[in-house]
């Protein structure tokens, strides 16, 4: 798999339906860094990778200029978090797996992606979720088609949304790298205006 090559049985699908309350409700995939949207950014990385990408969100107006190069859709099965997104991106592509990431990770990494693609066709997991150390990070992870009839039926069953719980019932393998600053880093979310800052400090600086 080279570098430039593009992934046609493989899907990317960013996260954006998060309700942002402790941003005082401003969507993160639309925070400027740079002169660049976080989401803007993200979707050049994965356009150099996959074939077809799609955003998940509850609020597609706010996305409307990405049409042309994604396909927006939204949760059928709504109030249930990043695993209702997931639902959404599972049941509409036609490939065979989805890439998963988070619309509020600012330091995405071509290289690190591919490299988690080309060990996921090495398995027989139905995901692959990066760890490092006992820190795992279910948003930046490969997940087959064939969960979409899982994940409605957990959603259905469960009280307890968290993909974290979702990843007990199924078969996973765990992708450890080591506990590097660049890999911790590639992994940060943007979780409060605290981390804004810092990550405009680190970018910026």
């Amino acid at each position: 798999m080279g570098k430039n090559k593009v992934v046609n049985n493989i899907t990317a699908a960013i996260l954006a339906g998060g309700k942002n309350s402790r941003m005082s409700g401003f969507n993160k995939a639309l925070i400027e860094i740079n002169g660049i949207t976080i989401i803007q950014k993200t979707i050049k990385i994965l356009q150099g990778i996959f074939g077809e990408i799609i955003i998940i969100t509850n609020s597609p107006e706010e996305f409307k200029l990405f049409e042309k190069e994604t396909t927006i859709v939204a949760d059928t099965i709504k109030n249930s978090g990043p695993l209702g997104g997931m639902h959404a991106a599972l049941s509409v592509t036609s490939k065979k797996a989805v890439f998963f990431v988070a619309c509020d990770m600012p330091f995405l990494h071509n290289a690190l992606i591919l490299r988690q693609l080309k060990d996921f066709e090495r398995t027989n997991c139905e995901c692959l979720v990066p760890r490092i150390g006992n820190s795992i990070e279910p948003l930046h992870a490969v997940y087959k088609k064939a969960l979409e009839g899982k994940i409605e039926s957990f959603l259905k069953e469960s009280t307890d949304y968290s993909v974290r719980s979702f990843l007990e019932t199924v078969n996973v393998c765990y992708w450890d790298l080591k506990n590097s600053r660049m890999n911790r880093e590639i992994f940060k979310n943007l979780n409060t205006k605290e981390d804004l800052e810092k990550t405009i400090r680190s970018l910026c600086g």
